[in-house]
């Protein structure tokens, strides 16, 4: 598939992420605390994983243990998120790759890591697939199906530039194969997974809970997710640019409760899978007990002790995502100096002394 039509496909998510700079000068805008009233941080989530943490600090009540208050509201994905940071209405938000675009071209700030994006993930073929025959081809990869034979030319139903989308790139590359090897059909995941179901297309990619429908419901070989391919992604913790001076103490006060809970989560993982369970139906998203368990299994949160000793490595699987975005002709080579002046370590330093 060519780069220009890459481009042509994705063109909408990338203007809905440029308009964000243009409405960034009003609009919006966050009121004192009166006297008396605990300072209020406004935190966006998604209905998924990562906000896991967020949704358990405030249940909890250890924001106004802190000294603050958190704001909670929530978004259906990263998209309409960014939009209204763009009024302002939010200072901090748990979202994963879509954050890019707002890095590169609004100066969002990535400041943490909260759970693992890839894990649970993978990329499907179907039983009478050639590549089905062939596991193991190479070093270091025992779970990994095909070789470039089997999977060159073939029809790819994901959502263009998604985790998805990247996670069936990245098992090309290990066969030498590029972009032009592939047709790309952009599909969101629910309908390629009834388009797939139904006979249409050679591979498709899900994350949590598909991925475990495919497998467990359909009987989908999983031929070269994520954790098979040794890709390890986070899901990220941003800061709102016009507000990260302003709040940065109850930036990093949030940020150290967010590491309790996350330490607290991953060794109580029965309570954090029904915390995702609860926010999903509460945004209408069709799950259950199970596969919030499945996916709490999978994917994890990163803890304090591995955030303190991963700080070096912060944000390093974002740029693997925005290298592949500017491969793919989604973000120019010129935006990765603006999104890597996007990652800082100084939220990090200050809560996990």
């Amino acid at each position: 598939m060519s780069k220009n039509v890459l481009f042509r496909t994705a063109l909408f998510a990338i203007l809905a992420f440029c308009l964000i700079g243009q409405v960034f000068a009003g609009g919006g805008g966050d009121k004192p605390a009166a006297p008396g009233e605990l300072p209020v941080l406004r935190v966006a989530t998604i209905p998924w994983l990562l906000s896991v943490p967020a949704i358990f600090v405030e249940a909890q009540g250890w924001d106004k243990e802190a000294g603050f208050k958190i704001e909670l509201s929530s978004y259906p994905m990263g998209a309409p998120m960014f939009e209204a940071m763009g009024s302002n209405l939010w200072d901090i938000g748990c979202v994963g790759p879509a954050a890019i675009f707002a890095m590169a071209n609004t100066g969002l700030k990535l400041i943490a890591e909260i759970s693992s994006c890839s894990g649970g993930t993978g990329a499907f073929i179907r039983p009478n697939h050639p590549a089905a025959a062939l596991k193991g081809q190479l070093p270091g990869y025992p779970n990994v199906y095909g070789n470039a034979a089997t999977l060159k030319g073939s029809k790819i139903l994901v959502p263009v530039g998604s985790l998805n989308h990247f996670n069936v790139q990245k098992w090309f590359d290990l066969f030498g194969l590029t972009s032009d090897d592939m047709q790309v059909v952009h599909m969101d995941n629910a309908p390629s997974f009834q388009a797939f179901k139904v006979g249409e297309g050679d591979i498709t990619a899900f994350s949590p809970p598909l991925s475990y429908r495919a497998r467990d419901e359909e009987g989908w070989i999983n031929a070269g997710g994520c954790p098979e391919l040794n890709l390890d992604i986070w899901d990220n913790l941003y800061a709102n640019p016009r507000m990260y001076n302003q709040k940065k103490d109850l930036i990093v006060a949030f940020v150290k409760q967010m590491y309790r809970a996350t330490d607290y989560l991953n060794a109580n993982q029965e309570q954090a899978a029904q915390v995702l369970y609860d926010w999903q139906v509460k945004n209408g998203i069709t799950s259950n007990l199970d596969l919030a368990r499945a996916e709490v299994k999978a994917r994890g949160f990163r803890t304090s002790d591995s955030m303190r000793n991963n700080k070096a490595n912060l944000g390093s699987s974002m740029r693997l995502m925005a290298e592949f975005y500017v491969s793919i002709g989604t973000l120019e080579k010129e935006k990765l100096s603006s999104f890597n002046a996007g990652i800082t370590n100084e939220i990090i330093d200050l809560a996990l002394k």
